[in-house]
């Protein structure tokens, strides 16, 4: 028997081939297209509808408020440096809209081995098992 024959396919065997790849490519393709179109489906679901323009109104008397007053400083733990204060300001600013800080001072010694890190991480791993 030569190498040729061998390696040669036959007629049924090529067809089932270039069957089998036109079907996978066909349906990625269409896979594709279908994930493309629901996303832009929920892209324009997502959008609010554009606010019609509200007539204008006569203009009211300019009328300046009251300046706000300085919320005051917080109270700071000795051995805090201000650059600490201030991210903490900023990380509470971010996570809750505002709001007032006033007193940052060092958490109470951790209770266990893992330290207040490792506690934290129990605490946020196994909270949705306690529900």
């Amino acid at each position: 028997m030569s190498h040729v024959a061998m390696l040669a396919l036959e007629f049924g065997d090529a067809n089932v081939v270039v069957t089998s790849l036109v079907l996978v490519f066909g349906m990625l393709v269409a896979l594709c297209l279908i994930i493309t179109l629901e996303g832009k489906m929920m892209d324009r679901a997502e959008k609010p509808a554009a606010p019609k323009p509200a007539a204008p109104k006569p203009a009211a008397p300019a009328r300046q408020p009251a300046p706000a007053p300085a919320p005051a400083a917080p109270a700071v733990e000795a051995g805090i440096p201000a650059e600490v204060v201030a991210a903490i300001a900023a990380a509470v600013a971010c996570t809750e809209g505002g709001g007032v800080i006033r007193a940052v001072r060092r958490a109470p010694a951790a209770g266990s081995r893992r330290g207040n890190w490792g506690d934290a991480g129990v605490v946020a791993n196994t909270t949705p098992f306690l529900a």
